[in-house]
């Protein structure tokens, strides 16, 4: 293998002469310096623009695929951009990739289409396994050029490749990557291929460029085999499984007698001494489990030999490169830490991230850390720094800095003094916010600052809007005592609109509410004190009244209803539902078995199988059940309309109250079940019943897979085709689509 051109993409140390600064640094153990500032990475050799030609020119991502963003990564000598393109307007799905910004290797992609994943149900698939193969191997010829040749094929023929009913079988190929003929773990590659049409659905790289050592001296096979036969990590032992399961009264779990491979090496026997592998603190044997997206190492030219070809940008990309190009560059992040904070002289970057902060997708975060590398731990020596910053605005949103204590015992400030250091530099970093801060006296404590290097005082400052707490938002900082100095600021503050205060309950009135949904009852409690128990205390505590509903400290000032973690009002929140009307209903077991699983709850433990099944009431017990409970019980009938028909289970232009007939009742389960185009099929199909003339000709085949594999089952010769359906004939014969998928 060929080696790479290390002078081309080596490190470059960079000084950097920063302007003036308005605040000095804030005192910090050890000797500080400004050159740690661009002390590791350079900046990367590939461009955002370039990774996007490189990525598009080899892949084909989706035209509709147009809400794009970036994020660039580094750790050590590592550098990537990670690129992802989401659908929108109602096209569900999302294409990822990331590029080697040092030599363009494309480190990995995925693609994800909803509407392709479930639309080949019954269908053989139209690529076989050693076609799947084939296109694998020719995308790793064109990405990796010479390096495909040090690539085997894991042998998958014990694989189960099922024909599912419920989207398409795709292929998975697992490549090794060999170094004189030998297996190096935790290198190589995946691929996965679709079996509808040989699209690539995802591709993940993991090369490393190390020097192997040469063969020549190791050991033979049985005396590695006899070293770990005497070995300490493996050993004869009782073992109990996990439990996914809540056990049954009086069940008890089983203990297997097993064998077990314990320790971090894995078991490794070292090929030259015979001795089991020993690892020193901190390490550990990365392996094929572990191993996954590597860095890749190659020239560029390999990684993309066509991608100087010149792709257009969709107005999306461009627009993301645009917005990139104006925020601060490394360099300029690391200065604005500096302004405020001297990074330790003792200190080398390791890693560095522009991404997107989680909390507001149009603001962007650098983040950086710096540790000590030299492997010389020494007393009142800065052993890891980091710090976050804005990446338009270089504010300051937090830092920490953590050292080997010197074994000094006086304490140089008292609580009251490390206060004052703390409101120092928050007046200096955020002086506007700090107006707006109170210190949290739930999270403060005046407790006594000894000498022990766990003492470190902690300060926390909620902000105040409106004359009202928000918690959430706030500043903490920590202090040192014995050092003197501050070592650790973190900044939570959001932009969003805070509603008025309104039109809000009183606080008796409120108090009236929670109480009246949780009373006060007697209980006896035991009070811990720095984590040792204390004695039974008799107290009055909030009883939990309805164990239905998940139990609830939260109460909205505005509706006075308790509220669940979603904020959702706790009545619509998910749970199983009871039915209390199914004495004598036909299926009775199977919409019992629908309420346990949280769908048709529209009147909570009534199920009122009599009356006609609405549109809406049946699309949101298909939805629930294909989607989850979670995050979708909140859906108006509007969205889950629109979301049936992003799903392709509603084609007809309905209303959201009006009833389910027969027809439609079978159109709307084949196409969930995604038999819809079986059921399309012309001049196929015939039925028996006494009225199939009233049948219309486009529901024709629906109707007769429906009766014919039980899904629509009617009592007698006569169908009624658009006569309404009661919730239980709808709900009976939803479960029946579901049992005959499975």
């Amino acid at each position: 293998m060929q080696k790479n051109r290390r002078s081309i993409l080596a490190m470059i140390v960079v000084a950097v002469m920063l302007g003036p600064i308005i605040s000095a640094p804030v005192a910090m153990a050890g000797e500080v310096n400004s050159s740690p500032a661009v002390q590791g990475l350079a900046m990367p050799e590939i461009t955002l623009e370039k990774a996007i030609q490189i990525t598009k020119t080899n892949f084909v991502v989706p035209k509709e695929y147009t809400d794009f963003n970036s994020t660039y990564h580094t750790y050590d000598d590592r550098q990537a951009w990670s690129l992802h393109w989401n659908g929108t307007n109602g096209r569900t799905g999302d294409f990822t990739a990331e590029v080697n910004a040092i030599n363009g290797d494309i480190l990995s992609m995925n693609y994800w289409n909803n509407n392709e994943q479930s639309s080949n149900s019954g269908v053989l698939p139209a690529i076989n396994k050693d076609q799947a193969q084939e296109i694998s191997d020719k995308l790793l010829t064109r990405l990796l050029g010479d390096r495909a040749g040090q690539l085997r094929l894991i042998p998958s023929d014990l694989a189960v490749v099922p024909i599912s009913n419920y989207g398409s079988t795709d292929y998975t190929l697992q490549y090794q990557r060999l170094i004189n003929n030998i297996p190096f773990l935790s290198n190589g590659v995946n691929v996965q291929v679709s079996s509808t049409d040989g699209h690539i659905i995802s591709y993940n790289l993991n090369w490393s460029e190390v020097k192997a050592p040469e063969t020549k001296g190791v050991i033979e096979a049985s005396q590695a085999q006899k070293a770990f036969t005497t070995s300490s990590f493996f050993n004869l032992r009782y073992w109990i499984p996990p439990s996914f399961r809540p056990l049954a009264a009086g069940q008890k779990q089983e203990a297997k007698l097993v064998y077990q491979l314990t320790g971090q090496s894995g078991g490794a026997i070292d090929a030259f001494t015979g001795e089991p592998l020993k690892l020193a603190e901190g390490e550990w044997l990365a392996t094929d489990s572990s191993g996954g997206g590597g860095m890749g190492g190659a020239k560029m030219e390999r990684a993309g030999s066509n991608s100087n070809g010149n792709q257009v940008l969709t107005p999306q990309e461009q627009q993301e490169v645009e917005s990139t190009a104006k925020l601060l560059k490394q360099d300029e992040a690391i200065a604005a830490v500096q302004r405020w904070v001297g990074i330790p002289a003792n200190l080398t970057l390791r890693s560095a991230n522009l991404s997107t902060d989680w909390r507001s997708s149009d603001k962007r975060l650098w983040n950086f850390d710096w540790a000590n590398t030299g492997g010389e731990i020494s007393g009142g020596k800065p052993q890891y720094f980091n710090a976050s910053v804005n990446a338009t605005t270089g504010e300051l949103l937090g830092f920490n800095i953590s050292y080997q204590h010197t074994g000094k015992t006086e304490v140089t400030l008292d609580r009251d003094a490390t206060q004052k250091l703390a409101e120092e530099f928050l007046k200096k970093v955020q002086g506007e916010k700090f107006s707006q801060v109170a210190l949290d006296p739930e999270r403060n404590f005046n407790g006594k600052t000894g000498p022990e290097p766990w003492n470190i005082q902690n300060f926390s400052y909620h902000r105040v809007a409106n004359g009202v707490d928000f918690p959430d938002n706030g500043m903490n900082v920590n202090v040192d005592p014995v050092a003197g100095i501050v070592t650790g600021y973190d900044l939570n503050w959001s932009e969003s609109n805070l509603p008025s205060v309104s039109g809000i309950l009183t606080k008796d009135k409120g108090v009236e509410l929670f109480l009246k949904a949780r009373p006060l009852n007697l209980a006896y409690v035991r009070i811990y004190s720095n984590g040792v128990p204390g004695d039974l205390r008799l107290v009055y505590i909030p009883a939990d009244q309805d164990r239905s509903m998940p139990l609830s400290n939260t109460l909205d000032a505005k509706s006075g209803e308790l509220l669940d973690y979603e904020g959702q009002p706790l009545g619509k929140g998910p749970k199983p539902y009871v039915f209390s009307d199914l004495t004598e209903v036909k299926g009775a077991q199977e919409i019992a078995a629908l309420g346990q699983a949280g769908l048709f709850g529209d009147y909570g433990n009534s199920f009122r199988p009599e009356e006609q099944m609405s549109i809406s009431s049946l699309l949101r017990a298909m939805y629930l059940n294909r989607f989850g409970l979670e995050g979708n019980t909140s859906l108006t009938e509007s969205e889950v309309m629109t979301k049936a028909k992003e799903q392709g289970w509603v084609k007809e232009e309905l209303k959201t109250g009006e009833p389910v007939n027969r027809e439609l009742l079978a159109k709307l389960l084949l196409r969930y079940i995604q038999l819809n185009k079986l059921a399309e099929l012309k001049d196929i199909y015939s039925v028996t019943f006494q009225d199939s003339a009233e049948i219309t000709p486009d529901a024709l085949g629906y109707i007769a897979l429906a009766s014919s594999t039980g899904i629509l089952k009617v009592d007698g010769l006569t169908l009624a085709p658009r006569e309404a359906v009661s919730r239980a004939e709808a709900a009976v014969a939803l479960y029946r689509a579901l049992s005959w998928r499975n």
